[in-house]
């Protein structure tokens, strides 16, 4: 059994924080805090709604600091995920295992993916390491 199991089926939320309802950064922000300790902004006033890709694409672009960009075939459990949602980066997700992330939705529940083929092989734009994880 994996620890990321846990997260899977958490109901999506916007602007949540919880295991009762997260979107996609709050889940990322959820499992890295539970599972590594490491607390994450919440940035919870920081866009009205995830709805607003431009606004997080903004955020993300400013708060990439503490993020160390990895090679693709270097990423391991706990590095975060950058994709693309339409043409914004403004999507993130955690990697379980390599070719393997946990990422919500609008609309989905949390679940586990390949990111390796479609549907997300295409919207996967990089991965990133907390510096200190």
């Amino acid at each position: 059994m994996s620890p990321f199991d846990r997260y899977v089926g958490i109901p999506y939320l916007d602007r949540g924080r919880t295991i009762a309802g997260c979107d996609c950064y709050g889940l990322l922000r959820l499992v890295l805090l539970e599972l590594r300790g490491r607390e994450l902004p919440s940035f919870v006033e920081a866009y009205a709604t995830a709805a607003d890709r431009a606004a997080l694409a903004r955020l993300i672009a400013g708060e990439m600091a503490p993020w160390q960009q990895i090679a693709f075939g270097q990423e391991r459990p706990f590095d975060g995920v950058l994709m693309r949602a339409g043409r914004l980066l403004s999507h993130v997700g955690i990697v379980v295992e390599p070719g393997r992330l946990l990422h919500i939705s609008e609309g989905e529940d949390s679940r586990i993916e390949r990111y390796r083929a479609p549907p997300l092989s295409h919207r996967v734009v990089g991965f990133y390491r907390l510096r200190d994880i």
